[in-house]
C-alpha cells in the first residue's frame, strides 16, 4: 500500500519511492489507478523521495501523470532532487509532468488550476 494523505484543500498526496524497481512497477501503477478511481477528480500530487529517479520510477510517474490527464484530473510531481526535476522535465515524452520542489508549491499550483477551471 502506498502512503497517501488528503489535504484540507482536497488534494490527494501519494508518496512514492524514487528507487522503485521494475518488479514493483505494475503493482504500484495498479495501486495508483485504484486511488484515482476512488478519489475521482481530486487533484493529485505524486511526492517522490529525495533519491535520484530509477528508470522504473520515471515510468511510473509518467504513466500516473498520463492517467490523471486522461481522467481529467490535475496532477503534479514533487521532488527536492534537482536531478530528478530535470529528468522529469526534459527526459520524458511530451507532455512532461508539472514538477515542483515542495508539496506546498505543488498544492498551490493545483489549487490555482482547479480555481481557474471552476
Amino acid at each position: 500500500m502506498l502512503p497517501i494523505k488528503v489535504t484540507d484543500s482536497g488534494v490527494l498526496i501519494v508518496r512514492l519511492q524514487a528507487d522503485l524497481d521494475i518488479g514493483r512497477r505494475a503493482a504500484t501503477t495498479s495501486t495508483i489507478d485504484g486511488l484515482l478511481s476512488a478519489h475521482r477528480s481530486t487533484p493529485v500530487v505524486l511526492e517522490l523521495s529525495d533519491a535520484a529517479l530509477s528508470p522504473a520510477a520515471v515510468s511510473i510517474v509518467v504513466r500516473a501523470d498520463r492517467m490523471c490527464r486522461e481522467a481529467g484530473t490535475a496532477a503534479a510531481v514533487v521532488t527536492s532532487c534537482a536531478e530528478a526535476r530535470r529528468t522529469l522535465g526534459t527526459d520524458v515524452a511530451a507532455p512532461a509532468p508539472d514538477v515542483h520542489a515542495t508539496v506546498p508549491l505543488a498544492v498551490a499550483a493545483l489549487a490555482a488550476t482547479v480555481d481557474s477551471v471552476a
